[in-house]
């Protein structure tokens, strides 16, 4: 009855661990380090059934055949908790031949020692196979001594390891390695026991039951904290897939690391620089000026240099945006770490862009310049450069409206060329248009900046003069006329003079609107045109001639 209870219990071990290792073994795709756990929980269900085996109420010879499967059994799992240790805080880790067939050449050998009966005793000894179920004392001999020692050699390794990572490996997986470190160490620590009393008169191997709390412990780490659900990336791995080139110097400037990307821009950058990088300074690599931009303030006092960043046309048409960070430890800068992008390609889409803005700038601005002309020639006389009639009205309304708010006058004079049909009829229109134009020209001189000189229409002129009154705007209009006559215009048979009459208005605080002061204009140029031509009328506020100014020519 007492072995049947100890091949129960020792069952129970097994299909905890083997249910682990399957759910384990489902994940290895998304985690490198399940391929290793399940590997150590096959190990141990193995190595538990064999135990099972050697305790198990059945004849001596089948109970020996336990002994290979233990040795094989503790050698899977030496191997696959070394590589779940190494692979925990490094993925990209992959076991090398050598080591493999290191660490399992040994058991293998052990388990041919203890099937063959002369070195049988150098296995185990003086252990009776044929004790009752469940009490079977396993004697260690000399050689599974120099297992147990070649076994925890690798098992402290990778017990080193866990503690390492679990407090200064990556934050991701240091959980992971305290909840491994965790299950593993019970079943190491009651082994250690056991396997020290093989040395005596003999104990039970009690392992398998240890094994039950790391085949728990880590079933409810998978299922309960999500333990290999994150799967870690090796710093080592993300720095050499960067497209960035990332160098590390040394605290005098010596390349000591670079990753294939930086190795590739120093390449395109020093094309003789050969195949070795490393050792050599990088201001040498890269130039002075390269280092110079970056840290442009040079070294500290105590020969380092702080964070710096630039932009840099490293060569000729190859743009790299640097950035470089001191390397410290235990408070003493020890290097840099140099992180080099090649934006060539960014810079070029960039000057592209300026240039770009650039001509559209001058492009806005040449359409402005040419709106403007446009919207000024829209309002000048193309044969006198004089505003015409559409800008005059615009302008009128204003001044009067400015009248209103201010309470000055405004003036109009309305200016006329006497006979001006004749000079076209004797003389063409060459002449007439040389006349126009002279005219023009007359009544622009001395003209203010608020005033407005416009040609109305044929051989008819207006001023417009803002602030002015009767005997500001009858004095203005004189001396146009005085001037005008006293011109002299070349014809075939000599020369030409012609005179001109003017009729003036002033309306106050805005008076009847401007079509009014036109009007009233008007009618003083008809009075002028009337009475002799040559003069100037000014009108009264009623429309009444106020006074006549004579020609005296």
């Amino acid at each position: 009855m007492q072995g049947t209870v100890w091949v129960l219990v020792f069952a129970l071990a097994p299909i905890i661990t083997a249910a682990v290792a399957l759910v384990a073994w489902r994940r290895r795709r998304d985690n490198p380090a399940a391929r290793a756990l399940a590997l150590v929980l096959v190990g141990v269900s193995v190595w538990c059934l064999a135990v099972g085996l050697v305790l198990a109420p059945v004849p001596p010879a089948v109970r020996a055949a336990g002994f290979p499967a233990i040795f094989l059994a503790v050698g899977a799992t030496v191997v696959g908790f070394l590589a779940l240790s190494r692979v925990l805080a490094d993925p990209g880790w992959r076991p090398r031949r050598w080591l493999v067939a290191l660490v399992a050449v040994e058991p293998v050998l052990l388990a041919v020692c203890s099937s063959l009966p002369a070195t049988t005793d150098l296995v185990f000894g003086r252990t009776d196979l044929t004790a009752p179920a469940g009490a079977v004392q396993m004697i260690g001999g000399p050689l599974f001594a120099a297992h147990s020692a070649y076994s925890y050699a690798f098992i402290a390794l990778g017990l080193l390891r866990l503690a390492r990572t679990a407090l200064r490996g990556p934050q991701v997986v240091r959980r992971q390695a305290a909840v491994l470190l965790a299950s593993a160490l019970p079943p190491t620590a009651g082994n250690l026991v056991l396997t020290v009393g093989m040395q005596g008169s003999g104990v039970v191997d009690l392992t398998p039951l240890f094994f039950i709390v790391t085949g728990l412990v880590a079933g409810w780490a998978i299922l309960r904290l999500g333990l290999l659900a994150v799967v870690p990336v090796a710093r080592d791995q993300v720095v050499e897939t960067m497209t960035d080139g990332v160098l590390v110097t040394d605290a005098v400037g010596r390349v000591i690391d670079l990753n294939p990307a930086a190795r590739a821009l120093l390449t395109a950058l020093r094309p003789g620089a050969g195949a070795t990088l490393l050792g050599r300074p990088l201001r040498e690599l890269t130039g002075p000026d390269l280092l110079d931009a970056v840290l442009p303030d040079g070294p500290g006092a105590d020969g380092t240099y702080s964070t710096g960043r630039a932009v840099v046309e490293a060569a000729p048409g190859r743009w790299l945006d640097v950035q470089s960070v001191p390397v410290a430890s235990a408070g003493r800068r020890i290097g840099r770490v140099t992180v080099v992008r090649d934006v060539t390609e960014a810079q070029l889409r960039e000057a592209d862009l300026r240039r770009l803005a650039q001509q559209l700038a001058e492009q806005v601005a040449t359409i402005d310049r040419l709106r403007a002309t446009l919207a000024e020639e829209a309002v000048r006389d193309p044969l006198t450069g004089l505003h015409n009639r559409r800008h005059l009205d615009r302008a009128l309304l204003h001044d009067l409206a400015r009248s209103v708010d201010e309470g000055l006058p405004v003036a109009v004079v309305l200016v006329d060329v006497d006979r001006f049909k004749s000079v076209n009829d004797r003389f063409g229109h060459g002449t007439g248009d040389a006349v126009l134009c002279a005219v023009a020209a007359e009544l622009r001189a001395g003209t203010r900046t608020a005033d407005t000189v416009a040609r109305a229409g044929g051989e008819e002129f207006v001023l417009v003069l803002p602030g002015a009154d009767e005997a500001e705007a009858l004095a203005r209009a004189e001396t146009v006329r005085a001037r005008v006559g006293a011109l002299q215009h070349p014809v075939p048979d000599g020369v030409l003079a012609v005179t001109l009459s003017a009729g003036v208005a002033v309306a106050r605080h805005g008076g009847r609107g401007a079509a009014d002061l036109l009007a009233r204009a008007d009618r003083a140029l008809y009075r002028a045109k009337s009475g002799g031509r040559d003069r100037v009328v000014v009108a009264g506020d009623a429309g009444a001639d106020v006074r006549d100014v004579l020609s005296t020519a």
